[in-house]
């Protein structure tokens, strides 16, 4: 197990080498560039403005810049062995094909993390001395950790059937409402008054294309007087409120009630709908886990792209690295579209019958052989928005480890275990005398 150590660390320090002798660390200057350029903009912007900004003009870059490093490199890597016939050099010797694959994913992955570290680290320098000079008027660098309700239930209501958002319905009525629960809170983890979040749908019974309403919040711990207010709401929009952090019970519970006041008003909402922000930590330590996903979302590139390369010529291995950046970038849009699809097939029955609409003039065999396709390859594409920290930063939210671990280390780990495991057994039964 030793010398397998030590032979793998050998061919991951080749591989960090061979990068630097072509000029890798070259893309940081690059970043740099790009990072300092993002200054032309500043007159042109408010100063809360420029603090995002610069965050996600520099998350980007990183992004970027990191995921053409996994692209290219591990690309090119592989399938140059081969051609060169250097691979022999290596397999003659007491190294195995194996080694030699995880030695290449090991290098290039160190690579990638000494990438991000070195962005992140320019990233904060350059963030804190833009707040330096602006003085007072630059906003705090802050990241509030954000509590999500452990359970979520209406009283009296009545669940929306949605197989892909469970969310349920509340009509003004005596009792109903919908009600988040929190337990395990702690008061110290919250300012004296706290603050929280929330985002409904409101529709009405009479008037089907109303999209706002009034509700009352109740917040307090099980058998106390609650805190009571009263908000306005559009559909989707996220509004702050706050109250005592003193509502919250001895035993870190706290309930948090919201029902309609208006007399034919509808509110409709979900687990996600509301959560609450404790006191604010470190920005330097909520941008490492940011870049720590993109981190994650690097590595998945990397894996799929040398993996591809055992078999495949470099250009060919390269786009389906590139081809998997795009699905996973537009995931979203994508599945959007698959349930459009699945909408309109079901509104035209079982016949051949179609609905007026975009897909009028397309035949149902082959929308439902679009959709069929799209989802089976989103099936096994994972979602890059689970690796996109902008929407963390943009609103000051806090990456908890509960949230690296929900949104990206449970997906990511299994499919680049399957990933570097096909790339193995492929170097295992590749012959190397052709």
């Amino acid at each position: 197990m030793k010398g397998f150590a030590v032979r793998l660390g050998a061919i991951a320090s080749m591989t960090l080498v061979e990068a630097s002798r072509r000029k890798a660390f070259t893309i940081l200057a690059l970043f740099a560039v790009a990072l300092l350029s993002s200054a032309a903009f500043f007159p042109a912007v408010e100063m809360k403005a420029r603090l995002r900004l610069l965050e996600a003009w520099s998350l980007r870059a990183a992004s970027l810049f990191t995921a053409l490093v996994a692209l290219f490199f591990s690309g090119f890597s592989l399938p140059s062995d081969f051609e060169t016939r250097r691979i022999y050099l290596l397999v003659t010797k007491p190294v195995s094909k194996v080694t030699v694959f995880l030695g290449r994913f090991l290098g290039f992955a160190l690579l990638l993390a000494v990438f991000l570290g070195i962005m992140g680290i320019l990233t904060t320098v350059f963030i804190r001395s833009v707040a330096l000079l602006a003085g007072p008027a630059f906003p705090p660098l802050v990241a509030f950790p954000r509590r999500s309700a452990l359970e979520f239930a209406p009283r009296k209501g009545q669940k929306v059937k949605d197989p892909d958002v469970p969310r349920w319905l509340v009509e003004k009525e005596p009792g109903a409402a919908l009600v988040w629960r929190f337990r395990g809170l702690d008061r110290r983890d919250f300012p004296e008054t706290a603050r929280a979040e929330i985002r409904l749908i409101l529709s009405s019974r009479i008037d089907p294309f109303r999209a706002s309403g009034n509700v009352e919040i109740r917040t307090g711990a099980p058998g106390r007087e609650p805190h009571l207010q009263n908000l306005f709401l559009q559909t989707h929009e996220e509004v702050s409120f706050t109250f005592p952090s003193a509502a919250i019970g001895e035993d870190g519970t706290l309930e948090v009630d919201v029902r309609p006041l208006d007399g034919d008003g509808r509110v409709v909402g979900w687990a996600e709908s509301l959560a609450l922000y404790q006191r604010p930590v470190s920005f330097e330590i909520n941008f490492a886990k940011g870049l720590l996903l993109s981190f994650l979302q690097s590595l998945l590139v990397l894996a799929v792209t040398l993996m591809a390369s055992t078999f495949l010529s470099a250009p060919v291995s390269i786009l389906l690295g590139i081809l998997l950046y795009l699905v996973g970038s537009l995931h979203g849009y994508v599945l959007e579209g698959t349930r459009d699809i699945d909408r309109s097939l079901t509104e035209s029955g079982g016949g051949h019958h179609r609905t007026h609409g975009p897909a009028d003039e397309i035949p149902r065999p082959l929308l439902k052989a679009a959709s069929e396709i799209s989802k089976a390859v989103l099936s096994v594409v994972p979602d890059f928005d689970r690796f996109d920290f902008s929407l963390w930063l943009l609103k000051d939210r806090a990456v908890s480890w509960s949230d690296l671990g929900r949104a990206a280390f449970p997906h990511t780990t299994l499919q680049i275990a399957v990933l570097i495991t096909l790339g193995m057994l492929v170097m295992t039964f590749k012959d190397f005398s052709q």
